[in-house]
């Protein structure tokens, strides 16, 4: 009888267990579905297999224990590409002035102002011509050419018939000087003029400036352009046949452009105020550089310049910026910054590629180690530190100098930022700033 009990109590108690876990099972199955690992489109309610490949079904999501986050947890479930546990030192950014330098390439240049150009007082043929070729050493007093004028002819007649005939009249004797000096005759000229009593068909013209000649073309056009010849007038008597006349319709031909180069040769005719050459002066030379545009306000007249030239190692000119052109050129971003060289320059030479570095001291800023801002391409990063960690914060720099950056934007000067920013990162991608 006793055996049987135990018999029925055991019963009781498996049929008890098998409900409950009919109980759980039915529980746990109404808030599960199941889905093919295979074919992820099959969904159903309550388990079996799969009706494309046979497969069993598996439960498609699980409800899981909750887990009670605490301040010291939130940290480390930050993405990892917003923040950096890292034991690279913190440096803070420092207020300061820095005694920076810019780097700058330019060109040797004429000083403008030391070219000259020296044009026809009157209208006339070239007879002879003493300045053949371009870079012509002219000095000062020297003749360049012999040029026939009928004007400067009757100019002569007539300073000769005043003195001839009516030598007590001065003012008249020094109004037909003065016309003469005006047509270009010296005063030397003058004086042979009256001392002789001869008129000179041919007038030298003489430089009245030290230099070289520039622009000159010597070789005849291909296509000559018209010339109006000059009028034959009754004065008395002329070269070759040719007296006095008009010469002004000359002045009608086109006259050369700035910077074109001069046609002149013997037996041309040339009209009053046409250009006949020009003479530049060296000695006294220009370096024109170009400077980045970040950097052309911290540069102001008077910064000292040191000029190198690489076709010269070792050979240095010290001087300062004179001008800094107040405009850019088309299509450039870059500044001109102009430069007198000192004195007479042995080494340089128009056209000639030098370097400088221009000193010039910084506006009061904040300054880290250069190694502390990366450069990602498209923006400067710093990483901040904020609760133990390192947080990436954009920046704006501004000069370079040495080991050090300037710090334009981004950060405070109580603010601590990592001292080497390259080793809290695997690559640029990884960076993530939360403007």
């Amino acid at each position: 009888m006793k055996q049987y009990l135990n018999i029925i109590l055991l019963l009781l108690f498996v049929l008890t267990a098998a409900a409950c876990q009919g109980d759980e099972a039915h529980e746990h199955a109404e808030g599960t579905t199941y889905t093919c690992p295979m074919h992820p489109q099959v969904v159903q309610d309550e388990p079996g297999t799969c009706p494309i490949c046979g497969m069993d079904l598996v439960p498609q999501s699980v409800e899981g224990e909750a887990v009670v986050m605490t301040d010291e947890l939130t940290f480390l479930l930050q993405p990892t590409n917003e923040t950096v546990i890292s034991s690279v030192p913190a440096v803070t950014p420092e207020q300061k002035v820095v005694e920076a330098s810019v780097e700058m390439e330019g060109i040797i240049t004429y000083d403008e102002r030391r070219v000259y150009s020296i044009p026809a007082r009157v209208g006339g043929r070239i007879e002879n011509l003493y300045v053949k070729y371009n870079f012509q050493p002219v000095q000062k007093g020297q003749k360049l050419m012999e040029v026939y004028s009928p004007d400067l002819v009757t100019a002569q007649k007539e300073l000769l018939y005043l003195v001839q005939s009516a030598p007590e009249d001065e003012a008249l004797i020094a109004a037909a000087k003065q016309r003469l000096q005006l047509l270009g005759a010296t005063d030397a000229q003058i004086n042979r003029l009256i001392r002789t009593g001869e008129a000179s068909y041919t007038f030298a013209i003489y430089s009245p400036y030290d230099g070289y000649a520039i622009g000159l073309n010597t070789t005849a056009p291909s296509a000559i352009p018209s010339e109006i010849p000059i009028r034959q007038a009754n004065t008395g008597g002329g070269m070759n046949g040719m007296g006095g006349g008009d010469a002004g319709s000359a002045s009608q031909r086109r006259m050369p452009a700035a910077g074109e180069e001069i046609q002149l040769r013997e037996g041309m005719y040339v009209g009053a105020g046409q250009p006949l050459l020009r003479v530049v002066n060296p000695n006294q030379l220009w370096a024109e550089f170009n400077i980045p545009a970040g950097e052309v306000s911290a540069i102001a007249k008077g910064a000292p310049v040191q000029i190198t030239f690489p076709q010269l190692p070792g050979e240095k000119l010290e001087a300062q910026v004179d001008f800094l052109q107040p405009f850019y050129e088309a299509g450039e971003n870059f500044a001109k910054v102009r430069v007198y060289l000192p004195g007479e320059q042995k080494i340089a030479r128009v056209g000639q590629l030098v370097s400088a570095e221009a000193s010039y001291t910084t506006a009061p800023a904040l300054w880290v180690p250069r190694t502390a801002v990366l450069d990602i391409g498209t923006r400067s990063v710093a990483f901040k530190q904020v609760n133990g960690v390192y947080k990436p914060v954009a920046v704006t720099v501004g000069t370079i100098e040495g080991n050090q950056v300037q710090v334009v934007e981004g950060l405070d000067q109580t603010d601590k930022i990592a001292s080497d920013a390259q080793f809290l990162i695997d690559s640029e991608s990884f960076v993530k700033i939360n403007d």
